[in-house]
């Protein structure tokens, strides 16, 4: 009897070690919670510039743009932006989140106290506001924003206005917008979204860039808004008259206006007839101007009519106008071999047919 009970005595020791040592094994099994104590960029940009050539005899100056090595703490990340995660415990780590959108990662760019990740290009700037690791350990989040995308305008309904008037702003990513401004003259904004803005013209306002700012940054539409020069607006400008051949002008007219109370009306009876406004009044220099911007009301889909500016032909610019809608036109003086003083404004039809009737507003120099 007493060797039975010393041998079960013995084995309930044998067990009971067994038992320990499996709960330390299982102990040591046990892969620690991650850890993130904080990101950082990896690179910056660095700008240079340098000479390239341009023919065999001329170079023209160039920016080359250069990552460098950039180590800084940041609670804001770029898409399409390289960053690592700082931390501990992170080497089992199995997914990533940036705003609940999973990024890809290189397993050899993961060590235990680091993880090399891009953000992706479609991951929000709105949600959750937070990194998520997740590791074989659990899962840990850390604050961590997305950078909001510049803002980009498309389309402005009109590209000059006086006090008072409400223009309509088109383009992408508005949100959170602060700013709307006239040259430094700020507007009112009446009404907003993510894709549409509509702004009050203010007071003393004739001609400026029209910029957006948001938390993104701020985008300037690339014709400015008002006019250098006014040339018509809802009467021809002093010393201007309006001619032609092969047609009919009618100045002001009452049929189809864009803004405030006429427009320009021509009548093309014939083909390649021509629409001039001729400037007989004081001497208008087209030095300091950049282009002369218009908008037409097109009476027959896809026609053609060519701008020309001085009577120099050669470098007329061919316009397409569109049937039953305005279209807004901005012409670099350049391309149109303008120079010395504005004597002559000319549109010619050019699609060689007619009878056909086109409406001109807000005609100027830029």
């Amino acid at each position: 009897m007493k060797a039975i009970f010393k041998h079960f005595v013995s084995l309930c020791g044998l067990l009971a070690l067994i038992g320990s040592l499996d709960a330390c094994r299982q102990q040591d099994d046990v892969t620690p919670a991650p850890v993130i104590s904080r990101v950082r960029t990896v690179s910056k940009d660095s700008l240079s510039t340098y000479q390239t050539p341009y023919n065999l005899d001329s170079t023209y100056t160039a920016t080359r743009t250069t990552p460098v090595p950039f180590d800084s703490t940041t609670a804001l990340g770029k898409p399409g932006t390289l960053y690592a995660i700082v931390g501990q415990h992170l080497r089992t780590v199995s997914a990533v989140y940036f705003n609940d959108v999973n990024a890809y990662f290189n397993p050899a760019l993961v060590t235990d106290n680091s993880i090399l990740v891009s953000i992706p290009l479609t991951t929000p700037f709105a949600g959750s506001n937070k990194l998520r690791v997740v590791t074989q350990g659990g899962t840990v989040e850390y604050a961590f924003s997305i950078q909001q995308p510049a803002p980009v305008i498309t389309r402005v309904d009109q590209l000059a206005g006086a006090a008072g008037d409400v223009i309509t702003i088109t383009g992408t990513t508005f949100d959170n917008v602060s700013a709307v401004r006239f040259g430094t003259v700020a507007g009112t904004i009446t009404d907003k979204t993510g894709t549409q803005l509509k702004v009050t013209v203010p007071a003393s306002v004739s001609a400026g860039a029209l910029s957006v700012t948001t938390p993104g940054g701020t985008a300037s539409y690339s014709v400015p808004f008002g006019f250098r020069t006014p040339i018509f607006t809802d009467a021809l400008a002093s010393g201007w008259t309006a001619g032609g051949w092969s047609g009919t002008p009618e100045v002001p007219s009452k049929g189809v206006i864009k803004r405030g109370t006429g427009s320009l009306k021509y009548e093309y009876t014939g083909g390649f007839g021509g629409f001039q406004l001729l400037n007989g009044g004081t001497a208008l220099p087209l030095a300091g101007a950049t282009g002369l911007k218009f908008s037409i009301y097109g009476g027959t889909e896809g026609k053609i009519v060519k701008l020309v500016v001085n009577g120099n032909y050669d470098a007329g610019r061919q316009l397409v106008l569109h049937a039953g809608t305005w279209t807004d036109y901005a012409v670099p003086l350049a391309s149109l071999g303008a120079t010395g003083n504005l004597t002559e404004i000319t549109l010619q039809e050019f699609s060689g047919n007619a009878p056909t009737v086109i409406y001109v507003d807000d005609l100027g120099l830029y």
